[in-house]
C-alpha cells in the first residue's frame, strides 16, 4: 500500500530537481515556505544531471527511438477533452513523452580497447583452465530462398546474417531479433562473467533496435547492411562494454556539461548561502584554440601573453593593450565612440589592428561567443571580454571551475540540501497524473500524484518535463544544441592537466558554429584512472549531432582505420541534441515554468532566471540570505 502524505497543503510544489528548481527550492524554504519538491526521477538534476555510466546507457534507451512530438488536430481535440475533479479542469500529464522532446538524434558506439601484439584472450574450459580463445568456423547459411542452412564455412558470413536478419519474416519482434544476436554473441563471448552477460544483452537489443528501424525497408542500402554486418561481427566491443560497466560507478556523466567562473552569480551565491561547503572544485588548467592542423595555447592573463612562444612581440603589445582595455571599457568610452552598434570584429580590427589567429583567440576563446561573430556587437563583445577577464586571478590563474564529480547534479542537490533542512519535504521517484486548474481563475490549485491524492500549492514550479502536452502547439522553434560524450584512453593535449578547454572557430572543421571540447580526468572525479572523458558541443547546424562533431573530433580521437600511436583512442561515444523549450501558449500565471539547459558554457544565465522568479513569487525578500551553519546541532530541528 502506498504511503501517504499527511500533510496536503503547501505554499509552494516543485516538480523536478533541475538547476533552476533546486535553487528555487532553497531559496523557497529559507524564507519559511513550505515547500513539498517532487521527481519523477530516482536522481537529482533532471536534464541538468550528472550520471555514472550505467545510468547514462539507461537514460540513452529511455529516450532512443522518439519520434518528435507533434499535436496533430485530432490529437490537440483530444486533450482538450480533460478530466473534472471536484469541479477544476484536470490537466493530464506525460512525463515520459514530453521529456524526450528535449533530446533527439541519439546513437551511441562502443569501441575496442587497443591491446598490445602479444595480449591474447583466455577462456575458462570445463576444468577452470584458462586457454587460448578459439574463433569458431560455424555459423549459418542461407539459400536464395533466406531459409537457413546448417553448414560449417570456413569465417563467418556477417552479411548473409545481416540481410538474413533484416528480410526475414520469421524475425518481426525486437525480441525474436535480440534473441538470435544474443546467441551469436555468446557464441564468441566465451568468458562468462556478469558485466559481459549485461553488455550481450544491452547490444542484442541496441543491435535489434536498429535492425527494427530498417526491418523489411524496400531497398536496404549497402552503408546499412554493411553497418549491422560489422556490428554483428565486432566481439571486441562487447569486452570494451563490459569493462565500462564494471567502471560504472567511477563515471559522473553530466548530460549538460558546465563550467563555473570564478567571479559571477553562481559563484557568489555559492559563497553567501553557504552551499559552497558542500562542493568541490578545480580549476581549469588552460584553453586551446584550433588552427590548421595546430592547437595552440590561448593567452588570457599578462603572465601567458608575455611566456607564449607563438604569438610576436607587436601581437603581444597589441593583446595587451586591448586586454587592458577591455578589463575597465566604461572608464574609457573614447576608444569604443562610433563603435557601440558597430560589429565587435570591426572594433578589433580596425582600433586595435587584431586580426588572424589572435582574432579568432580574442572572439572565441576569450569573448567565449558562442554563435556567429557577427551576431555581436561592440557593447556586448567587451562585456563578454570584462567578463572573463575579471575571473582571471581570483582562484589560480584561471577564469574557470570545474565541479568535482560532475557539475549539474551535485550543485542541484547543495540547494535540495538547504532546502531540506529548512522544513522542504522530498520524495523521488515520484511521478504526477494531473495538474488542477481553476476555471473561473485560470490559475494552478494543485496536483494530482501517482498514488491519487490530492495536494495542494499557491505555487507551482515545475521543469517542462511535467507541463500538460495541451500546453504545446506543436509548432515550436526552440534553441538546440549538438553534443557528444566521449570515453578515451589518454589526454587529448600533453600538458592540458586535470580539466582543459579547447576551442575550433567556425569554418575551422566545416562547422558553421564555435565547437567546444572540455577534456575531464580522474583529478575531477568524473572518470577512473587511464580514462578521461570529453565533452563536446555546438550550436545545432546539420542533420545530427554527429554530423555536427565528427570533424573537430576526428582531430582529437582515433576513429581511422589506419591508428595513430600519438592520439587517443575512443573506448565510448553518445551524440545527442538537446533543445531549450520555450511555451508559446499561457500558462496560469502562478506556475512558474524552470528552463532547460541552454548552449552556453556556464549557468550564470540560469542563476538569474532564478533569481528573477524568486522575486516574482516573493517580492522584497532576500534571496537566499547566508544563514546559521545547518551541520551545527542546536539548529537541526
Amino acid at each position: 500500500m502506498p504511503q501517504l502524505l499527511e500533510v496536503t497543503e503547501y505554499d509552494v510544489i516543485i516538480l523536478g530537481t533541475g538547476y533552476i528548481e533546486s535553487i528555487l527550492a532553497g531559496a523557497l524554504a529559507r524564507i519559511g515556505k513550505s515547500v513539498l519538491h517532487l521527481d519523477a526521477n530516482n536522481f537529482y538534476g533532471g536534464n541538468w544531471s550528472s550520471l555514472n555510466f550505467r545510468e547514462l546507457l539507461e537514460w540513452t534507451r529511455s529516450i532512443k527511438g522518439f519520434v518528435e512530438f507533434s499535436v496533430n488536430k485530432s490529437n490537440q481535440e483530444r486533450q482538450e477533452r480533460q478530466e473534472r475533479i471536484e469541479g477544476k479542469k484536470a490537466l493530464m500529464t506525460n512525463f515520459t513523452k514530453v521529456r524526450q522532446q528535449a533530446y533527439s538524434t541519439i546513437e551511441y558506439e562502443i569501441y575496442p580497447i587497443p591491446k598490445q601484439v602479444d595480449d591474447i584472450p583466455l577462456v575458462e574450459n570445463d576444468d577452470s583452465e584458462t586457454v587460448p580463445k578459439v574463433e569458431s568456423q560455424e555459423t549459418l547459411q542461407y539459400d536464395q530462398d533466406d531459409n537457413i542452412v546448417d553448414s560449417a564455412i570456413t569465417q563467418p558470413d556477417y552479411d548473409a546474417l545481416a540481410r538474413f536478419l533484416l528480410t526475414s519474416e520469421e524475425y518481426e519482434q525486437n525480441d525474436t531479433i535480440a534473441n538470435v544476436i544474443t546467441e551469436q554473441f555468446k557464441s564468441k563471448i566465451l568468458v562468462r562473467t556478469r558485466e559481459n552477460e549485461e553488455a550481450i544483452a544491452i547490444e542484442s537489443s541496441r543491435l535489434a533496435q536498429l535492425l527494427q528501424m530498417h526491418k523489411n525497408s524496400e531497398n536496404i542500402s549497402e552503408e546499412t547492411l554493411r553497418h549491422v554486418s560489422t556490428s554483428l561481427s565486432n566481439f571486441e566491443r562487447i569486452e570494451t562494454l563490459a569493462v565500462l560497466l564494471k567502471e560504472s560507478k567511477r563515471y559522473c556523466l553530466d548530460l549538460a556539461p558546465k563550467l563555473v567562473p570564478c567571479r559571477g552569480e553562481l559563484i557568489e551565491l555559492l559563497i553567501n548561502s553557504g552551499v559552497a561547503k558542500y562542493l568541490e572544485f578545480k580549476a581549469m588548467d588552460k584553453t586551446y584554440i584550433y588552427s590548421v592542423d595546430a592547437f595552440d595555447k590561448v593567452p588570457c592573463s599578462k603572465e601567458d601573453v608575455f611566456t607564449n612562444q607563438s604569438i610576436s612581440l607587436v601581437e603581444k603589445r597589441k593583446l595587451m593593450r586591448f586586454l587592458t582595455f577591455a578589463l575597465d571599457y566604461t572608464n574609457f568610452p573614447d576608444t569604443y565612440k562610433g563603435y557601440e552598434e558597430k560589429l565587435f570584429v570591426t572594433l578589433l580590427t580596425e582600433k586595435f589592428k587584431i586580426d588572424g589567429k589572435l582574432l579568432m583567440a580574442v572572439l572565441y576563446a576569450i569573448a567565449l561567443i558562442r554563435n556567429d561573430a557577427n551576431d555581436v556587437n561592440t557593447i556586448q563583445g567587451l562585456e563578454k571580454t570584462q567578463r572573463y577577464l575579471r575571473s582571471l586571478g581570483r582562484y589560480g590563474n584561471t577564469a574557470f571551475l570545474v565541479g568535482l564529480y560532475g557539475c549539474g547534479s551535485e550543485i542541484a542537490q547543495g540547494f535540495c540540501r538547504i532546502c531540506a533542512v529548512y522544513g522542504g519535504i522530498y520524495m523521488l521517484d515520484h511521478s504526477v497524473k494531473h495538474l488542477l486548474i481553476d476555471e473561473s481563475s485560470n490559475k494552478f490549485t494543485g496536483l494530482v500524484d501517482v498514488n491519487d491524492q490530492q495536494i495542494s500549492s499557491t505555487f507551482l514550479v515545475s521543469s517542462i518535463d511535467y507541463l500538460p502536452p495541451i500546453f504545446f502547439k506543436g509548432n515550436e522553434c526552440w534553441e538546440t544544441t549538438s553534443r557528444a560524450i566521449v570515453i578515451i584512453d589518454k589526454f587529448i593535449h600533453e600538458e592540458s592537466g586535470d580539466a582543459s578547454l579547447t576551442i575550433y572557430p567556425p569554418e575551422t572543421v566545416k562547422n558553421k558554429y564555435p565547437i567546444t571540447v572540455l577534456q575531464l580526468s580522474a583529478g575531477t572525479q568524473t572518470c577512473p584512472e587511464d580514462r578521461y572523458v570529453l565533452y563536446l558541443s555546438t550550436k545545432a547546424n546539420g542533420q545530427n549531432a554527429k554530423e555536427d562533431l565528427i570533424n573537430a573530433l576526428d582531430k582529437l580521437v582515433n576513429f581511422t582505420i589506419n591508428k595513430d600511436k600519438g592520439i587517443p583512442n575512443p573506448l565510448f561515444a553518445l551524440f545527442y541534441r538537446q533543445k531549450k523549450r520555450t511555451i508559446s501558449s499561457e500558462v496560469p500565471e502562478n506556475i512558474i515554468l524552470a528552463g532547460d539547459p541552454d548552449s552556453s558554457l556556464d549557468f550564470e544565465e540560469a542563476t538569474i532566471q532564478a533569481k528573477q522568479f524568486f522575486e516574482k513569487m516573493c517580492p522584497g525578500e532576500e534571496f537566499l540570505p547566508a544563514g546559521p551553519d545547518p551541520d551545527e546541532e542546536e539548529f537541526i530541528v
